[in-house]
């Protein structure tokens, strides 16, 4: 048997090589997210924008040939 005392639990703030890959990859999750949401709202607004231009167009119109 040892005579040493018994080693303290780590805290639970310290950062070690599991957390920091932890924290790495809510971080990368956050920006995704982040980017998402912002790309379908302003995706989002030129739908709303062009469903408004096309309702303001006469009915008998052709449109452009491409």
């Amino acid at each position: 048997m040892s005579t040493e005392p018994p080693k303290p639990p780590d805290s639970p703030w310290r950062l070690n090589g599991s957390r920091i890959v932890l924290l790495i990859l809510g971080v990368l999750m956050l920006a995704y997210i982040i980017a998402a949401f912002s790309g379908s709202l302003s995706n989002y607004q030129q739908v709303k924008e062009g469903a408004q231009d096309q309702k303001a167009q006469p009915a008998d119109a052709t449109p452009p040939a491409n």
